[in-house]
């Protein structure tokens, strides 16, 4: 009884965490950032196709880590945005979250990478 209590309690999905809030907002800065560089009036590092790509790994890291239903982590995306509507945008915050991005994104990337073939010895 006491194996199936404990198994139930690790499968009951954790809240949002500061960490996670955060990571959606950044997830939120860098959509508004790639529309309005697709839209031609704004400047700085383009995030319009690596936006997408860091979005999912965010959406697909905060699923694992906290066991909601990915139906859940998207509406908090979505709800972030519509909270972010019309607020002014700091430059500072987008700068970090880009460079927090272009780090995810690197390290994805060299994980993603074949090993090496072997060298074989004479």
């Amino acid at each position: 009884m006491l194996i199936f209590t404990l198994l139930l309690a690790a499968a009951v999905p954790s809240a949002l965490s500061e960490v996670h809030q955060r990571d959606i907002a950044c997830v939120v800065e860098i959509a508004v950032q790639a529309d309005a560089q697709k839209r031609g009036m704004a400047a700085g590092t383009d995030v319009q196709a690596n936006g997408k790509r860091w979005a999912g790994i965010v959406g697909d890291r905060i699923v694992f880590e906290t066991g909601q239903p990915r139906e859940v982590v998207a509406l908090a995306m979505q709800e972030a945005a519509q909270a972010g509507v019309g607020k002014t945008r700091d430059g500072a915050v987008l700068d970090a979250c880009t460079r927090q991005m272009l780090r995810e994104l690197a390290v994805a990337s060299a994980a993603d990478q074949p090993l090496p073939k072997p060298v074989q010895s004479k």
